[in-house]
């Protein structure tokens, strides 16, 4: 019940004052290990509908359009690009469940856009059974459906023709060493807007970028998909990781938007949190200087 928490409805708040336009809301579903052939959607850890229909309505009475974004987690701490269940059929049955039941509350609250799945790069081999549960979707939301791909899986996908958008959790490294400055942030964007435009042609499709992020730490620009490493606090480094975001992919037609990781439904942030979010840190200033609202 966390979304349903007072200081869930106080975050939401500081997020739209950044001049945000759109939230994430994430749902997520566990296995008990990468090769499980089944998913829970009872774990306790797992938003309630309720909470979720909540906090819709309360993005929605601050202007926030909404993306609901289901995630897959596994117990023993493996990354979801390496699910790969023993015994596929079961798993996407279980999966599609998942979805249809998080697709019918978005539909009934309002929602915006749709993920359809997260990061499941040891699935999408199995083509048949992802245009299935893209279908089932369709079947019970008719906003945008979007896939939101790992930054080294994207071009990979094969059923970006099922799908509106493309989703890219974009984690390219932009730097080559620490502390580099923005202008040298902003020559590192190149290579990856040129990937990510290429992609777009591909496709036919407009990119959105469901993710994107980067610690507060000295060197996060190097490696923005370490999760968890013991790099010095370097609250500069950051607020310099989102200008050049920002400058980047602001004038960029084909570039639908980004969501970045993360503003906590807790609250939490400031200056000596060393995590991804901007929240009560520098960052959260280039936020607003580029939105807009004060």
């Amino acid at each position: 019940d966390g979304y349903a928490r007072p200081e869930a409805t106080a975050s939401l708040a500081r997020l739209a004052a950044t001049g945000a336009n759109t939230v994430a809301i994430l749902v997520t579903a566990y296995q008990s290990d990468a090769s499980a052939s089944e998913i829970r959607t009872d774990d306790p850890r797992t938003p309630t509908p309720t909470a979720v229909a909540q906090t819709v309505r309360a993005a929605a009475a601050l202007g926030l359009d909404v993306l609901l974004k289901p995630h897959v987690d596994v117990d023993d701490g493996s990354w979801r690009g390496r699910i790969d269940p023993a015994d596929p059929e079961r798993w996407f049955a279980s999966y599609a469940a998942f979805v249809r039941e998080w697709a019918a509350l978005a539909e009934s609250s309002g929602v915006d856009a749709f993920v359809v799945g997260t990061e499941l790069a040891s699935t999408i081999r199995h083509e048949t059974r992802w245009r299935e549960t893209v279908r089932a979707a369709r079947e019970c939301f008719r906003g945008a459906l979007i896939y939101a791909a790992s930054w080294d899986e994207a071009a990979k996908v094969p059923f970006w023709d099922a799908l509106d958008l493309v989703g890219v959790d974009f984690y390219f490294p932009v730097a080559g060493r620490r502390d580099a400055g923005r202008l040298e942030l902003l020559a590192g964007w190149q290579p990856w807007l040129e990937r990510l435009h290429l992609l777009h042609r591909q496709t036919g499709r407009d990119i959105l970028l469901t993710e994107i992020g980067y610690r507060s730490v000295d060197g996060a620009g190097m490696a923005p998909y370490a999760f968890g490493s013991g790099a010095a606090l370097d609250l500069g480094e950051q607020a310099d990781l989102y200008w050049a975001a920002l400058q980047a992919t602001g004038d960029q037609h084909w570039i639908r938007g980004l969501y970045w990781w993360n503003w906590p439904a807790d609250g939490s942030g400031g200056p000596r949190n060393t995590d991804f979010t901007p929240a009560d840190k520098p960052a959260a200033g280039e936020l607003t200087a580029a939105w807009g609202r004060s």
